[in-house]
């Protein structure tokens, strides 16, 4: 996922991101670490091996503090999964360690944890399972942000209703972007880092305007599509940045 993390590297990202993914080390495949976000704080199961080689998972609910995600690690053991009825009696937990969450980009992270005073450090990347298919037609609201344009009143924060049709074929993706002044479509390819996606497009507009726009952020999920993009008007010098979200329509 190397071109993925180019293409995102020096792109304006959300002040708060979502890390909910499944995260691994593509050099040390067997364990993981998945995370889900909830409100304010990060539940993370991390499935691992033990010095017998046996399966073992610890769990952790994360805080944001100094720009990392911290928490106490928690072994827990119980009855057997399988029992005709389950004793709550036998479960256990206990505090085995600390795990720290520490974000590089939106698609990598460094994790260092301990569990009894044996520390590891690893750095972990979201692991794509299948890449998601956008194609189909939505109707989107669109923050735009045009900056630096030789027409000054072209410059400004707007929001509209708007509309993209995608067509998606693997890594192959074009999108027709339709507003009430013109539509435009973007060409390029597309890419995935677990449930994130991007794209390096280049675009052309039914009023001749032309340019390069970089779409990330990208996700297609549970009846909502959403991004934030970023690019410059090659024809015309202006600058763009924002974001969009619509529905998946029945």
């Amino acid at each position: 996922m190397l071109a993925f993390a180019s293409l995102v590297t020096g792109l304006v990202h959300a002040a708060d991101p979502d890390y909910s993914d499944l995260w691994w080390n593509p050099a040390e495949s067997g364990w993981g670490m998945q995370i889900v976000r909830g409100g304010d704080v990060m539940f993370a199961t991390l499935f691992v091996y033990d010095a017998t080689m046996r399966p073992t998972f610890f769990t952790a609910t994360l805080e944001l503090t100094a720009g990392a995600w911290r928490g106490t690690l928690h072994q827990t053991s119980g009855p057997y999964y399988a029992a005709q009825a389950f004793d709550p009696s036998k479960v256990v937990v206990r505090n085995a360690g600390a795990l720290v969450f520490t974000p590089l980009t939106q698609d990598s992270a460094k994790v260092d944890y301990d569990v009894d005073g044996g520390l590891v450090s690893e750095n972990v990347t979201r692991q794509t399972l299948r890449l998601d298919d956008y194609s189909g037609s939505y109707p989107v609201t669109v923050q735009r942000v045009t900056s630096h344009c030789p027409d000054a009143a072209a410059n400004g924060d707007r929001v509209a209703q708007e509309s993209l049709a995608i067509a998606q074929s693997g890594t192959v993706m074009s999108i027709d972007w339709t507003s009430a002044q013109r539509s435009c479509r973007y060409t390029g390819a597309y890419q995935q880092s677990g449930k994130l996606g991007a794209m390096q497009a280049n675009y052309t507009c039914s009023d001749n305007e032309f340019g390069d726009m970089q779409l990330f952020e990208l996700t297609r999920h549970d009846g909502f599509v959403s991004g934030r993009y970023q690019g410059h008007g090659i024809s015309n010098g202006c600058d763009y940045r924002g974001r969009f979200s619509g529905f998946v329509p029945d």
